[in-house]
């Protein structure tokens, strides 16, 4: 990483944690802005955020990680534009087990990263197929399952830990509107606030990081091992990575 990370958020009206991770570095490369964003849930965006949306991603797919239980609709501004939608529920450990995570955070995420294996090659396949990108990954608030998932597929490209811790910090930046959107909703856990807006711990990533890294091969092998292929994750650093100028 050249310098602090500047998230690259893009501030909608109804989303409060949706960003673009693209200028990442990824050894001599970067990541590409415009292919692989994240957030928060998406259902209570404005005409006007949709319109924004659309005007400066030009989103073709959606990637949404909750379980059932929370009402993941698809809303029909996704059907009536075209979007792609995979709804792929990703086991939240963290609200089932709150005693655990407020001790061991780093070993609940390697957990879910455990449980997570075969789904992540699922959003990867959808990913790389034609038309699919730019895409948004997220979640109920875009900080556990979607820190996870974001993490191994920017893993997964070569881009450098450092580089993904930050993008995982982030969200702290965002958790007060985040925790406001959520209570507003009904059924969400609130997070505790730090006094003032900072970035979250890094102890859970830096554990998933930690578990792909012990993998022979890391991100890539422990993709491969649950059903991804080499031409999948060579087309998806093509499509995620660019040159630094």
């Amino acid at each position: 990483m050249s310098g602090p990370h500047t998230p690259r958020w893009l501030d909608l009206d109804g989303a409060h944690n949706v960003r673009d991770v693209g200028g990442l570095a990824a050894g001599p490369r970067r990541v590409r802005a415009g292919v692989l964003l994240r957030g928060d849930h998406l259902e209570d965006l404005t005409d006007a955020g949709v319109q924004r949306l659309f005007q400066e991603v030009g989103l073709r797919a959606v990637v949404d990680l909750r379980a059932p239980s929370e009402d993941p609709v698809a809303v029909p501004w996704m059907a009536s534009r075209g979007v792609q939608r995979l709804h792929l529920p990703l086991v939240d450990l963290t609200r089932i087990i709150r005693g655990r995570y407020a001790t061991d955070p780093g070993g609940v995420y390697a957990d879910m990263l455990t449980e997570a294996a075969p789904a992540l090659v699922q959003i990867l396949r959808f990913l790389v197929a034609e038309h699919r990108v730019p895409a948004l990954v997220h979640c109920a608030a875009g900080k556990d399952r979607t820190g996870i998932t974001v993490a191994v597929l920017l893993a997964a490209a070569g881009v450098d830990d450092a580089d993904i811790i930050a993008d995982y910090t982030a969200t702290g930046l965002r958790l007060e509107r985040i925790n406001a959107s959520l209570a507003r909703r009904g059924g969400y856990p609130v997070s505790d606030l730090p006094p003032r807006p900072a970035p979250l711990p890094d102890t859970p990533i830096r554990a998933v990081l930690a578990a792909l890294h012990a993998t022979d091969g890391g991100a890539e092998q422990f993709l491969t091992h649950h059903g991804a292929t080499p031409a999948d994750l060579d087309r998806w650093r093509t499509l995620l990575l660019e040159d630094t100028p």
